[in-house]
C-alpha cells in the first residue's frame, strides 16, 4: 500500500492510538517502504512530540509523563512495591545511598526502613520525611540535600543541590528514570531531575535503576546516565514480554525482574 510520507505519519498515529505500539518491521510491510524510511518517519514524529521511539519501533507517549507527581505516585503501586522489595536485596546495612525523587524511589524508601544503619542522601522531600521517621530506631541517618524547593516533583533542586551532592560519595545511587532504552541511556522528563540524577551517578560507586515496565524501551527528554555505568536494572514481571528488556540484558551487568 503506497502512501505519501504525510499520509504514512497520520496512519502511524492512528495505529499508535489503537495498539499503543508499532514495529518498524510491520510498518515497512504495510506501507511497502524500506525500514530506513520508517525510521525517518518515526524520528520526525518523535521530534514533534507524537510518539516515543523504542528498540525496533515506537510507542505512544505515556500520559503519566505529563502527569503530576501526585498522579504518578498512585499508578502501578503493586509493581512499584515489588520492584522495591527486589531492590532491597542489593542493599547492605551501613551503606551510603543516593535516592532521587522518583515515585518508585519513594516506594523503595518505605522498604529501606527495615535496613539498619543506612546513610540516606536524598533531594526528595517525601523520601526524607519517610525515612526520618525510623532514624532513631534503626540507627540510620537521613540527609536532605540543600537547595531551592521544586514543586514538581516535590524536592530540592538547582545549583546548591548539585554542589551538595558533590560533597558526598555513595556506595549506591538508586534512581527512578522516566525511561531506559538500549539505543540511548537512562533518561528523565525534566531537565532539573536529570541534572540531579547525573550528579548522583558521578558520585556513586554503583548505579541501580528501578523502573517499572512502562519505562523499559522508552526514551524520555533528557539523558543522565549511559548504560555501561549501570550495575543493575530492577523492573517488574510485565517487562518480560518486552523485546527491549532482552536487549538491555546484553548491555547492563544485571537485570532483575521482580516476581510480585
Amino acid at each position: 500500500m503506497h502512501m505519501w510520507q504525510g499520509d504514512r505519519k497520520q496512519r502511524i498515529g492512528t495505529l499508535l492510538e489503537t495498539f499503543g505500539s508499532v514495529s518498524v518491521e510491520r510498518l515497512a510491510q504495510e506501507f511497502e517502504v524500506s525500514h530506513e524510511s520508517i525510521r525517518r518517519d518515526l524520528v520526525a514524529m518523535e521530534r514533534n512530540g507524537r510518539l516515543r521511539r523504542i528498540h525496533g519501533g515506537a510507542v505512544s507517549l505515556p500520559a503519566e509523563q505529563d502527569a503530576s507527581y501526585g498522579a504518578r505516585s498512585t499508578v502501578r503501586l503493586q509493581e512499584k512495591r515489588a520492584i522495591a522489595l527486589a531492590a532491597l536485596a542489593l542493599i547492605k546495612s551501613g551503606q551510603t545511598l543516593f535516592l532521587d525523587g522518583g515515585t518508585t524511589t519513594a516506594a523503595l524508601a518505605e522498604e529501606l526502613k527495615s535496613v539498619p544503619e543506612l546513610n540516606i542522601l536524598t533531594n526528595s522531600l517525601q523520601v526524607a520525611t519517610s525515612m526520618a521517621s525510623t532514624q532513631q530506631r534503626m540507627g540510620s541517618r537521613v540527609f536532605l540535600l540543600g537547595g531551592a524547593i521544586v514543586h514538581e516533583p516535590p524536592e530540592t533542586g538547582g545549583a546548591s543541590t548539585i554542589n551538595d551532592i558533590y560533597r558526598f560519595k555513595a556506595d549506591v545511587a538508586l534512581l527512578s528514570p522516566f525511561g531506559v532504552d538500549v539505543d540511548g541511556a537512562a533518561t528523565n522528563f525534566f531537565e532539573h531531575t536529570a541534572e540531579i540524577a547525573r550528579a548522583m551517578v558521578a558520585n556513586s560507586a554503583s548505579v541501580v535503576l528501578i523502573a517499572d515496565h512502562s519505562k523499559i524501551g522508552v526514551t524520555s527528554r533528557v539523558r543522565f546516565c549511559e548504560l555501561d555505568r549501570v550495575s543493575a536494572i530492577v523492573t517488574d514481571r510485565k517487562a518480560r514480554r518486552l523485546p527491549a528488556l532482552a536487549a538491555l540484558s546484553t548491555v547492563v551487568g544485571r537485570v532483575i525482574v521482580a516476581n510480585g
